[in-house]
């Protein structure tokens, strides 16, 4: 082998030698693609798990906005009617003319408004989301009821009087304990913010029963008593703490007389009205109002207002609420319908495999729920009492007393919630829309628009029994 061979040769080692422990470019450039592929295949992962938690979080999110809702509106509705009133007047289907604060449109009722407003402390007027329910409640619900003895209350709580409360009355009812109950700090802390311009109302209620011909009673279960009561303002705050008194209280003050018929419809008793017993237990009146509140229509959110006067201090409990429906119990539904009240509610129409709820129909009328079906109506305020048609006046002289039965036994109510934001990806069930109860397609379920955004929603239905107005057995 020749000197330039062997040279040549040992190039050819050399090169062997050199690229033997390392990769050809081919080899390389298929090892980086290998290892693109692994990173995009991780980022598909990281992202898919990054919407699962966020979707998570939206579901977690709107169903504690849910509970919440629900908890907060259960709690006032099952002290409906504490402190005596009527049922006509504990739980409201439509406004009272005579009080002011909520304007509504149509047919002027709670169901399904459109283009209702409420009237804000500040003078504003919340729009409420078009669709939807309010429901009104009344009672002693934020504060304690007290009782009285002879040497305490208003008399006959009539005109302008003083209302005087006793720590502890004679007959040993405990109405204050600064260290265990300080109720009268509450109150007086409570109504710091009273006002000519902000007043509140009192109710006393007297020591009678005017149920005395319930049938329920006569059936041999027992009814609650509803006692004669008088509703009056209050234009300052409270001195119980010091003094031991609700300070001057307008019983004859027209608005207040709003409370006291049984009809809301009617007007005020001329002149207020008398105690027909002596005074038993007396507290603040509290008129609550649940709406969806619509000011910002990407983001309702379920509010309360409570009466200050011809006003309503409004506040927010649950955020993106989308859907507020309300239906009522009543024991033999309309009343006109030739359905006698037998002490319960349920169905009326056979179920079916479509309709299979044992205690709830989703058929018109087919159950003494209304209205949770479409195309029923709302009730008229006097079809939560027995007497159909209902007697003219009051006292009903010369009527049964069964005409002040109540008939109302419960309430329904139904919220949808939806994430805070829209969800493109999202394809689950209610991803356009809820419809619930006898909530309009535009509300409930999915709007006409073409391209509707897509959200991750949840729904609740509750009953909830009015104690106040419930039958033993």
């Amino acid at each position: 082998m020749t000197a330039p061979e062997k040279k040549s040769r040992g190039q050819v080692l050399t090169c062997t030698r050199i690229l033997s422990p390392g990769f050809t470019i081919l080899e390389a450039t298929v090892a980086t693609f290998l290892g693109l592929l692994l990173l995009l295949g991780l980022l598909a992962v990281c992202d898919s798990a990054a919407l699962l938690n966020k979707t998570e979080i939206a579901a977690v999110e709107a169903q504690g906005s849910l509970r919440q809702g629900l908890d907060r509106i259960a709690g006032v509705v099952r002290m409906a009617g504490t402190g005596g009133l009527f049922v006509t007047q504990s739980v409201t289907v439509r406004p009272d003319r005579g009080l002011g604060g909520i304007a509504v449109t149509a047919d002027g009722d709670f169901d399904n408004v459109d283009g209702a407003t409420v009237t804000a402390l500040s003078g504003e007027s919340i729009p409420v989301r078009p669709g939807t329910d309010m429901l009104g409640v009344r009672g002693v619900v934020f504060s304690p009821l007290f009782g009285f003895d002879d040497a305490s209350g208003c008399g006959t709580c009539a005109g302008v009087v003083s209302l005087t409360v006793r720590a502890v009355t004679a007959r040993q009812h405990v109405n204050d304990d600064p260290a265990n109950r300080p109720r009268f700090s509450e109150v007086d802390s409570d109504t710091q913010g009273v006002s000519p311009q902000s007043p509140r109302f009192v109710v006393a209620a007297a020591a009678d029963d005017l149920h005395a011909g319930c049938r329920a009673l006569l059936a041999g279960r027992a009814g609650p008593p509803q006692p004669s009561y008088v509703v009056g303002k209050l234009s300052s705050p409270t001195d119980l703490t010091r003094a031991g008194s609700f300070g001057w209280i307008d019983f004859g003050d027209a608005v207040a007389g709003e409370f006291t018929t049984e009809d809301p419809d009617d007007p005020a008793p001329a002149g207020g009205q008398l105690l027909a017993a002596p005074l038993a237990r007396a507290g603040i009146l509290d008129d609550v109002l649940f709406f969806i509140d619509d000011s910002d229509p990407e983001h309702p959110t379920l509010a309360r207002g409570v009466r200050r006067g011809g006003r309503f201090d409004v506040v927010a409990l649950a955020d993106d609420v989308e859907d507020f429906q309300v239906a009522y119990g009543v024991d033999g539904l309309y009343g006109s319908d030739g359905r006698a009240p037998d002490g319960s509610l349920g169905r009326l129409v056979p179920a079916t495999p479509g309709d299979p709820d044992p205690d709830v129909s989703i058929q018109k009328d087919g159950d003494e729920w209304a209205p949770n079906a479409p195309g029923e109506r709302s009730f008229d305020p006097t079809e939560f009492q027995e007497m159909q048609p209902p007697p003219v006046g009051f006292p009903h002289g010369g009527v049964s007393s069964s005409a002040h039965c109540p008939a109302l036994k419960a309430v329904m109510i139904s919220l949808v919630v939806r994430s805070h934001d829209p969800d493109p990806s999202y394809r689950g069930p209610g991803s356009f829309g809820i419809r619930t109860l006898n909530a309009p397609p535009v509300v409930g379920g999915n709007p006409s628009t073409a391209a509707p955004p897509r959200f991750l929603r949840r729904s609740r239905t509750m009953k909830i029994n009015l104690r106040n107005f419930g039958v033993d057995g």
